[in-house]
């Protein structure tokens, strides 16, 4: 089972882990991220790469929790 890579956390090297993804976009992402804050989903990612489409692996891989996004509590905590 391949590890899902959180988008709005992942460093370049992480980035480059998801299906589809260069140094280009990687570059890309970083700069939206700077710029303004947790990309919301593929959707929204594609618009910022230009449209460009990804494999269909990429959904299983990518995550897209905002970067302040917590684990539940476990129950009874």
């Amino acid at each position: 089972m391949l590890t899902k890579v959180r988008v709005n956390l992942a460093n370049p090297l992480e980035l480059l882990e998801l299906p589809g993804v260069g140094q280009r976009e990687v570059e890309a992402i970083l700069k939206f991220r700077a710029e303004h804050g947790p990309i919301r989903d593929a959707d929204q990612l594609t618009a910022i790469l230009g449209g460009r489409p990804f494999p269909e692996t990429f959904s299983e891989r990518a995550d897209f929790s905002p970067a302040d996004a917590t684990a539940p509590e476990a129950p009874g905590a």
